[in-house]
């Protein structure tokens, strides 16, 4: 399956769930059961949203590694980091050509247009329980990849004189791995922001700012 695999994520497969249909977190997080007319196409576990693999959301969680090997590749992924998710995938990718086969996945990536695909997000439950769930459950919303992504410029900000905590806090004043979504990249990091960068097609670029700095676009009152 050449066409599928010309990008190589890892070596090492897990143990096939034979007879089973198996269901895939963006994070790679995987679940799988024997009873599938039970479960809608999405459904959430705690704070992780699971979906029905198929081979359109294959092709999507494919385009994923990719961005991450490419992220790896210029050191803004731990490599680690960017291991586990590899042996993560090809679990995924072993039941995915065992189950639809390897012509219907090399359909899929060809035809995968990123910018038409909806990939599952976990629902917002504040609304249902707005005081605790900041603190019970706001670190289980970070990803693996957001928590690298920040691990690898981390000694570089804290040395321009970031505070760890606006690196790495969760909850209420969130720190920069909460902003962090599927995709994302960073990129310049200064004293004063570090730069976000969503994924194609959009491409969109913000900052992330630092309060703890003199900000060039705030005017001082002269006394």
């Amino acid at each position: 399956m050449n066409e599928v695999v010309e990008e190589s994520f890892a070596t090492v497969v897990q143990p096939s769930r034979s007879g089973s249909t198996l269901f895939v977190a963006s994070s790679l997080d995987t679940w799988a059961t024997h009873q599938p007319n039970w479960i809608a196409r999405d459904f959430q576990i705690n704070d992780t949203m699971y979906r029905r693999l198929d081979p359109e959301y294959y092709a999507w969680l494919r385009s994923r590694m990719v961005v991450a090997k490419k992220a790896a590749t210029a050191g803004h992924l731990h490599v680690a980091a960017f291991e586990d998710l590899r042996v993560r995938f090809n679990a995924v990718h072993e039941w995915a050509v065992q189950h639809f086969g390897e012509s219907q996945l090399v359909v899929a990536v060809r035809e995968f247009r990123s910018g038409d695909y909806r990939p599952p997000v976990a629902e917002d439950e504040t609304i249902h329980t707005p005081a605790p769930r900041a603190y019970k459950s706001a670190a289980a919303d970070i990803s693996p990849l957001a928590m690298a992504l920040v691990d690898s410029i981390s000694e570089h900000a804290l040395s321009l004189g970031w505070k760890r905590e606006r690196l790495y806090r969760v909850g209420p004043e969130r720190g920069l791995v909460s902003f962090l979504k599927p995709g994302d990249q960073i990129g310049k990091v200064t004293a004063q922001s570090i730069e976000i960068i969503h994924p194609p097609p959009s491409g969109v670029r913000h900052r992330f700012y630092n309060p703890d700095v003199e900000q060039l676009w705030i005017a001082k009152k002269e006394k």
